[in-house]
């Protein structure tokens, strides 16, 4: 989210938390001068920071202008540089591209570090790309019965309104809900306001 008028707009709805990219290489990357226009909104939402392999300066630098709850660490990030900053307090969504051969006993060390810092550690299940997301696809949701974790993860990818009736359906026990993007923009960025209200209509059923 960067513009300041839907980002009003989207405090509106009936959702947790919006997020902002501050990766540079995102055809949704929020730049400097607009993080200074966001930075003097009242925030009445969760605001999620997200960072493709970033430096945890920069992430700090972002925390209070952009009045984060929560970072997103959607790269190669790895656990030693995940516990920084949870020994900062600071909560993590942590994101992993899911394939078809996609080991979940490789998320081991992750889950460990999340029995550590419990209630700050989450886990979010992205679509496979070469871009660290975005591709606008989903992934073959059965796979998700091949995680056995007890970390709590947000399901991501391609995700569309037509999609509530099949995440009515996941009965999967450490499902904690959806991140939802380019399915409802009118364009990057910019969220399809009328688009999310009937989705989260749709969920409530």
């Amino acid at each position: 989210m960067r513009d300041v008028e839907n980002i009003n707009e989207l405090q509106e709805l009936d959702i947790d938390f919006m997020g902002i990219i501050r990766y540079s290489k995102s055809k949704r990357f929020v730049s400097n001068d607009q993080k200074e226009k966001v930075s003097k909104l009242t925030m009445n939402k969760g605001t999620v920071g997200v960072y493709v392999n970033e430096t945890v300066e920069n992430i700090l630098q972002d925390f209070i202008p952009l009045q984060l709850d929560v970072v997103q660490l959607h790269g190669d990030e790895n656990v030693a540089f995940a516990k920084g900053l949870l020994e900062l307090d600071i909560k993590i969504f942590k994101a992993f591209q899911i394939r078809e051969d996609f080991d979940f006993d490789s998320l081991s060390e992750w889950e460990e570090l999340a029995k550590k810092y419990v209630g700050n550690l989450f886990f979010l299940f992205d679509t496979a790309t070469p871009n660290y997301g975005g591709s606008g696809k989903k992934f073959n949701w059965q796979l998700l019965d091949y995680y056995k974790g007890n970390v709590p993860f947000l399901l991501s990818g391609g995700i569309s309104k037509e999609d509530a009736s099949a995440i009515k359906e996941i009965k999967h026990n450490m499902f904690l809900g959806v991140d939802l993007n380019s399915k409802f923009e009118t364009e990057p960025g910019n969220k399809n306001i009328a688009d999310l209200k009937t989705f989260i209509e749709k969920l409530r059923k």
